[in-house]
C-alpha cells in the first residue's frame, strides 16, 4: 500500500502564443505547485482498476484522469511477472473541481508516480518515459509528475524546473462557478488580435480577461484580495480560482478569515518543491 499527496498547481503566468496544427494551444507558463493536496492511497490487487472517492460528482472509470493513468501504466507496462498486476485506488478529493488548479491531472500524475514506485526498482519506467506517458493523458500532467516551480511551454508537456525556490504564501478563493477550459481557450481563440493588445495589457494571464467577462465575481475577488492586503492578485489557469500573494502566513490567516465570508471555499496554501510525493507517515 502506498499513500500519496497530490499537489495542486497555479499559474503565476499563463501566456498562449497561438494554436498548434494538432488543435493544443501552445503556451508558455510558469506553474508553482502549493500545499492544497489531494491524498490518495493505492494498493495492489490481482488484476484490474478499482477506484473510489469522497467526491460523489467524480467518475469512477476512465473518464476520471486517475483510473485512466493507472489503465495506461498497467496495459503499457506490465508484461513482466513482478510488475504490478492491478490497483484499487482510494481518492480523498480536497482540490475543487474545475477550478484552474489541475485536480484531476495532479491525481493522474501521483496514479502514474505511484505504480511506478510500486514496481520493482529494476523494472520501473524513466523519469523520461513516465512524463511522455502523463503527456497522453493531460496537458498538466507533466508538470505535476515534476512540480515545484517551472517554466511550461509547448502544449504542457514541456516542463523546465526554475533554478530559483522562494517560498511563498497564497491565499486561494475558488467562487461557485465552474468554468469549462475548452470554452475559455475557444473564447480566447475568437478574440481579435486589437482586442488581445487592448484587454490583455499588463495582464499575467491571457485567459483572465475572456473569463472575467463572463464570470464577474472573478474581478470582484480580486479587488476584495487587494483591499485586504494581498500584493498581487490573479486568476489561475483557466479559473475560476484566484489567488493573492501575501507577505506571511499571518497577514494570508487574515485575509481568509476575512474573505470567507463571502467565499468559504478559501484558504491559505505555501509554495512547495514537488508536485507528488509519498505521505510522511508512511516513508
Amino acid at each position: 500500500m502506498l499513500r500519496l499527496q497530490a499537489y495542486a498547481k497555479i499559474n503565476l503566468a499563463l501566456k498562449i502564443l497561438g494554436k498548434r496544427p494538432d488543435g493544443f494551444h501552445e503556451l508558455n507558463s510558469i506553474m508553482q505547485s502549493v500545499s492544497l493536496c489531494d491524498h490518495l492511497t493505492l494498493t495492489e490487487q490481482p488484476s484490474g482498476i478499482q477506484l473510489a472517492t469522497t467526491n460523489l460528482r467524480l467518475p469512477t472509470d476512465r473518464k476520471n484522469l486517475a483510473y485512466k493513468a493507472a489503465e495506461l501504466y498497467l496495459n503499457r507496462v506490465t508484461r513482466d511477472a513482478n510488475r504490478v498486476k492491478g490497483i484499487k485506488i482510494y481518492l480523498e478529493k480536497n482540490i475543487p473541481l474545475a477550478a484552474g488548479l489541475a485536480g484531476g491531472s495532479a491525481d493522474a500524475a501521483a496514479v502514474l508516480f505511484g505504480l511506478n514506485q510500486m514496481t520493482e526498482p529494476a523494472l520501473r519506467i524513466t523519469r523520461y518515459a513516465l512524463l511522455e506517458m502523463g503527456a497522453e493523458i493531460g496537458s498538466d500532467v507533466p508538470f505535476c509528475l515534476v512540480g515545484g516551480n517551472c517554466t511550461v511551454t509547448g502544449r504542457g508537456e514541456k516542463v523546465a524546473r526554475n533554478p530559483l525556490h522562494t517560498d511563498r504564501f497564497f491565499v486561494l478563493v475558488t467562487p461557485d462557478v465552474e468554468v469549462p477550459t475548452k470554452w475559455a481557450y475557444e473564447a480566447f481563440d475568437q478574440m481579435t488580435n486589437a482586442e488581445l493588445r487592448i484587454t490583455n495589457e499588463g495582464r499575467r494571464n491571457d485567459l483572465e480577461f475572456v473569463v472575467i467577462k463572463r464570470y464577474p465575481v472573478i474581478q470582484q475577488i480580486k479587488d476584495k484580495l487587494l483591499e485586504l492586503g494581498c500584493s498581487y492578485a490573479q486568476m489561475s489557469g483557466s479559473g475560476p480560482t484566484v489567488f493573492g500573494v501575501v507577505s506571511d502566513a499571518g497577514l494570508g490567516e487574515q485575509v481568509v478569515n476575512a474573505i470567507k465570508k463571502e467565499h468559504q471555499k478559501s484558504l491559505l496554501a505555501s509554495s512547495v518543491s514537488r508536485g507528488v510525493e509519498q505521505c510522511p507517515s508512511l516513508q
